[in-house]
């Protein structure tokens, strides 16, 4: 799992990565700090759970994937099974391209998840 948040590190204007559970327990991250990471795991599987259920009561289906942007850079966020996969970006990066790389990490995760 930690060479797949690695590898999104290295995508130009991403700046932080990781991965958790729905719970907000990271799994593994790429951030410096310990404290960083688990209160933005936290804080990830908290706006994961409420737009996934906002999204269920307006009736468009399960949520896939979600993308915030400030005013300084973005967040994404991809579902992965019981996992989400986060990632920082500057502001000005190619969020289509960092999707597409992010969708293929995702699907890395679900492989190395036991059934």
């Amino acid at each position: 799992m930690r060479k797949i948040v690695e590898d999104l590190i290295r995508i130009d204007g991403v700046i932080g990565s990781l991965l958790v559970g729905k719970d907000g327990l990271v799994v593994s991250s790429t951030l410096l700090e310990d404290e960083d990471a688990e209160v933005l795991g936290a804080m990830s599987a908290a706006m994961f759970g409420t737009i996934a259920k906002s999204a269920e009561r307006i009736g468009v289906g399960a949520l896939r994937d979600t993308i915030i942007e400030a005013s300084e850079g973005s967040i994404q966020l991809i579902e992965a099974d019981d996992l989400i996969l986060v990632v920082i970006t500057e502001k000005g990066v190619n969020l289509g391209m960092i999707r597409i790389e992010m969708r293929k990490a995702a699907k890395r995760v679900r492989a190395e998840i036991p059934m």
